[in-house]
């Protein structure tokens, strides 16, 4: 029988992250008060953009659960997978802080054309999405995928864009590093069949037996996640700026 979901979150990932919680390093109230608010925005953030797209999936068949896997459910939605929303947003942000990043505002960060650069990719994955739901079965799951996500990277880079090209280092390895621990998690738990992606719904391009719509879900939630984060310190030191100039 395969490991029950809670318990892979207690052997995986509640492990990892009370690691990365305890080595995060102490930084000033200020910061510490914006970030405790910023991973609890992206927290409630996470549930509720999520919790209606991974419920559809679910109850379309796109993926489905081993036997003994699921002990209680909400919306279709296993207790461990929203677990999992919740572990993954605060994995990232726990490795981002303990990394540090500077969210300080900077002239040029409101520049167009990293703006509109991004607004233009976020519509055109939410578009080119949507169009491969409506073409094939087998791209559903990639598909629907894109589309998810096109929305918030619009929304991100267009009100940060500049910023996030000047200081892309924190976010990018903040995205990256926590994403190869899940995929790597993920690929186990798919081996011993956790969860099951059906055929009919997804591409079957796998590397390594890992495939490509999970390699993508995890990468851009993280990276939403990440960006989310420092946009949202970023804009309050804006903020900050803005009032110091106005003498407020």
């Amino acid at each position: 029988m395969p490991l029950p979901y809670l318990g892979f979150h207690a052997v995986f990932t509640l492990p990892v992250l009370l690691l990365l919680w305890y080595l995060t390093p102490t930084y000033d109230a200020t910061r510490r008060r914006r970030g405790a608010l910023g991973l609890v925005i992206l927290v409630a953030i996470a549930f509720t953009y999520t919790t209606p797209w991974g419920s559809y999936m679910i109850t379309t068949g796109v993926w489905r659960y081993g036997e003994g896997v699921v002990t209680a459910s909400l919306l279709s939605i296993p207790a461990g997978e929203y677990l999992f929303f919740g572990i993954q947003s605060l994995t990232v942000g726990f490795y981002l802080y303990w990394r540090g990043f500077d969210p300080s505002y900077e002239r040029g960060d409101f520049a167009l054309a990293p703006r509109i650069a991004g607004v233009v990719a976020g519509a055109a994955l939410f578009g080119g999405g949507l169009w491969m739901v409506l073409q094939r079965s087998a791209w559903l799951y990639l598909g629907g995928l894109l589309a998810w996500v096109g929305p918030v990277v619009a929304l991100q880079w267009a009100v940060g864009g500049g910023y996030l090209v000047r200081r892309p280092r924190a976010w990018i390895e903040a995205s990256l590093v926590p994403t190869v621990y899940l995929w790597v998690i993920d690929r186990w738990a798919i081996g011993r069949g956790l969860w099951i992606l059906s055929e009919q719904y997804t591409t079957g391009i796998a590397p390594f037996g890992l495939p490509i719509e999970e390699i993508l879900f995890f990468l851009s939630a993280g990276v939403m996640t990440v960006t989310g984060l420092v946009l949202f310190e970023w804009v309050l030191d804006w903020n900050d700026q803005r009032n110091v100039a106005s003498g407020s």
